[in-house]
């Protein structure tokens, strides 16, 4: 019964946990997914970054064009994700179901983009392969995590959130949460410049971590800022 309870609880949090993310009144999951989108941008490029270095040691040209490719195109649809989220901030409620839509289309060619990387890689080194997998897999966790999201904003009103939570979590056993921006920053980072014993590949990756900045200094720098 203790261990039955203790699971409860644990359920709860989690539960409660998302529904901070999600809840409430429409701007707090602006709020967060803003900040998500403005670490994604930069863990994209990034990406392709480290792999224009290694071009012509562990990636071949073939590789580089594959990556260069799908990390655009992904920076491209974030680019696109961030620009509609600031719309729809703007927007009426007449208005808010037609761009949370797009934001969905977005978000879905962004994850196809990533989707569809990794099969198409013919990278020989262990290390390169394990490396950009792993950084890839974090990006798309993300994207798609974000992706769950708008479900459950276009299919109730911010107080009826919480007990579709509760059901996704009951049916799961575990609620598909986004990281926030902290939490993704910090694992890409990680993940990012982990030693692997590959020189060439640990200097490349050696200076490219994201880094959180508040919206207030983003907006101070007109942009600059990520």
């Amino acid at each position: 019964m203790e261990k039955r309870s203790g699971v409860g609880r644990t359920m709860l949090a989690i539960v409660l946990g998302l529904t901070t993310v999600l809840a409430g009144c429409s701007t707090d999951w602006i709020g967060s997914a803003e900040e998500i989108v403005s670490v994604l941008i930069p863990a994209a490029a990034n990406l392709v970054t480290l792999v224009v270095t290694l071009a012509g040691k562990t990636v071949t040209a073939a590789d580089l064009a594959t990556i260069q490719n799908a990390g655009t195109q992904a920076g491209t649809d974030l680019q696109l994700i961030q620009s509609l989220i600031a719309a729809y901030q703007k927007a009426d409620d007449t208005a808010k179901p037609g761009i949370l839509n797009q934001i969905q289309s977005a978000i879905n060619a962004a994850q196809g983009n990533l989707q569809g990387l990794l099969p198409a890689l013919h990278i020989k080194d262990a290390s390169t392969q394990a490396k950009i997998t792993a950084v890839v897999g974090i990006l798309l966790s993300e994207v798609q995590s974000l992706a769950a999201v708008v479900p459950l904003v276009q299919a109730a009103p911010s107080g009826t959130i919480l007990a579709l939570t509760a059901k996704s979590a009951a049916r799961t056993g575990r609620p598909n949460a986004p990281l926030t921006a902290a939490q993704f920053v910090a694992s890409y980072n990680s993940t990012l410049t982990a030693k692997t014993g590959n020189t060439d590949l640990d200097r490349a990756a050696a200076g490219l971590e994201i880094h959180l900045h508040s919206r207030v200094a983003r907006w101070a720098s007109a942009g600059v800022l990520k």
